[in-house]
């Protein structure tokens, strides 16, 4: 459940993962049915402030959620912005999770993130048990919690944090004491061995964390890191199973060279379980998103590429060449945050064109074969070529260059006349949120000048307008912009902001069709 303490909240932010969008992609590609987004019911358990279910609550007005914390203020906080942004089908329940009843079955996707190794045993019974009674016969659960042996490493930070710092005291004085020590553990020797640098790698990782991590990971009273196959073990017994990892490439050990996966597989087999607990022994992993459904679920352990008839897939590739040339056998890169991939396959390649053209959005199966065949000069795009397209696309998903969608996302491409931004981002920025949360349910940090534009696109401004409310914004004090070291008020500085603005907005995922 959330931690508070004082003015100190757990920090809720959205997680992509836990998006029902996500989730439904995941539970077709297994062969599920899913309920679609739009109309589903999900339950989040330990909402805190509300940071991950009131984006999908806006995103999706006829689903309904339901969220439990047993924090009285970080649930004051969450009912404050559900008040204020008019969502209307969320319910905010404080309750723990051990009195938790609905009605059986009752719940499409159930979200359970950053609590499950944060409580105590009984309490964690209680969220398998919730989660089993609770979840649809097709319904799909996100677990997050440490793993072992990786959090051994982490852990031993944890241990001297909580040695050093009194459990006595405000949460200020707390935080205020561990990055104090942390410092210390920092301080430069003479000595250089691997385990220096494992802990300087760490303690950089942590300082570019919240004051909200700090509390809620190392100084919270309970931390409860396990084996996968111990945690899959107790799901099994519960009446739930392992699906996949909501990150779906960090289930293959082929993503780590031959040699390794050749390693696990003669260690694990082909046993699901048993490969991810020897990926976990190998990477020393501290931290798995586990999907689960119920054991009675018609589960198919095998991911059939036909299944991305019925999925919207987006990519974050862009062509590396500004033309590229589309002819079968010419090699063609593409570029995304996680490195590039090359291909000289025509179809492959027509296909991440037209995706990157669609982005931040994306297109459902049908409509990308359609754009493919059309961009080849193809008469009919069906078969042999269709399901090799299929193919290739969903092994580039599972190497994180695609994204599946269970439904679309209403993305704009670019800026429109008179802009709209994605309704909840709106209500954000104009509380003056550092974070504004985008279609794609990510969370973006966002400036002053950011903040004026996004809480008054509403489809009635076009760009002059929002440029003028800069400038009145920037008289009173509210916006600042330098130049040349001196602060700026000039009307065509801030035309070419407001249009680079809008322009990163749109390649976020901000705008609305």
């Amino acid at each position: 459940m959330a931690v508070a303490n004082e003015d100190y909240f757990y920090e809720a932010l959205p997680f992509a993962e836990t998006h029902p969008d996500h989730l439904g992609a995941i539970g077709v590609l297994f062969g599920l049915r899913p309920a679609p987004p739009a109309r589903c019911r999900v339950l989040e358990i330990g909402t805190a402030t509300g940071g991950n279910v009131l984006p999908m609550a806006a995103a999706f007005p006829e689903s309904r959620f339901v969220a439990l914390d047993r924090a009285e203020d970080s649930l004051a906080v969450a009912r404050k912005h559900a008040e204020g942004a008019r969502l209307r089908n969320v319910a905010l329940h404080l309750a723990d999770i051990r009195e938790f009843e609905d009605e059986p079955a009752s719940f499409d996707y159930i979200v359970c993130h950053g609590v499950y190794s944060w409580v105590p045993d009984d309490a964690r019974e209680a969220i398998r048990r919730v989660v089993r009674r609770h979840l649809a016969p097709h319904g799909l659960a996100y677990i997050s919690f440490n793993t072992l042996p990786g959090w051994h490493l982490r852990g031993a930070i944890r241990d001297m944090l909580r040695r050093e710092v009194p459990a006595e005291g405000s949460a200020a004085e707390r935080v205020e004491t561990a990055r104090a020590f942390l410092r210390f553990l920092g301080t430069e020797t003479l000595r250089s061995d691997p385990t220096r640098a494992w802990l300087a790698s760490e303690l950089e990782t942590i300082a570019e964390l919240s004051d909200h991590y700090l509390l809620g990971e190392h100084l919270v009273a309970c931390n409860h890191a396990e084996y996968f196959a111990d945690f899959a073990r107790d799901m099994k017994d519960a009446g739930l199973a392992f699906v996949t990892d909501a990150q779906v490439p960090l289930v293959f050990p082929e993503r780590l060279g031959p040699a390794a996966a050749e390693a696990v597989r003669a260690r694990a087999g082909n046993d699901l379980v048993a490969v991810q607990q020897q990926l976990d022994l190998l990477e020393l992993r501290c931290f798995r998103r586990a999907i689960l459904c119920r054991d009675d679920a018609p589960l198919s352990p095998r991911v059939a590429a036909d299944r991305l008839a019925s999925l919207v897939l987006a990519s974050p590739l862009s062509p590396g060449a500004m033309a590229p040339d589309l002819a079968e056998g010419v090699e063609e890169t593409f570029v995304g945050p996680g490195g590039a991939i090359g291909t000289d396959q025509a179809t492959l390649k027509a296909a991440l064109v037209t995706l990157a053209a669609y982005a931040p959005g994306g297109l459902s199966f049908d409509a990308l074969a359609w754009e493919t065949g059309e961009k080849l000069g193809l008469a009919a795009f069906e078969g042999e070529a269709r399901a090799r397209l299929a193919r290739n696309l969903l092994g580039l998903y599972t190497k994180g260059a695609i994204r599946l969608w269970a439904s679309a996302k209403p993305a704009a491409r670019a800026p429109d006349e008179r802009p709209r931004a994605f309704p909840f981002a709106r209500y954000q920025a104009s509380i003056g949120s550092p974070f504004c949360t985008t279609l794609l349910h990510e969370g973006v940090q966002v400036d002053s000048f950011d903040r004026v534009v996004l809480a008054r696109m509403n489809g009635t401004r076009d760009a002059a307008a929002l440029t003028e409310a800069a400038l009145d914004e920037a008289r009173r004090g509210v916006v600042s912009v330098e130049m040349n070291g001196a602060p700026c008020v000039d009307g065509e500085v801030f035309a070419e902001i407001t249009e680079q603005k809008l322009l990163r907005f749109a390649r976020m995922g901000f705008l609305m069709e």
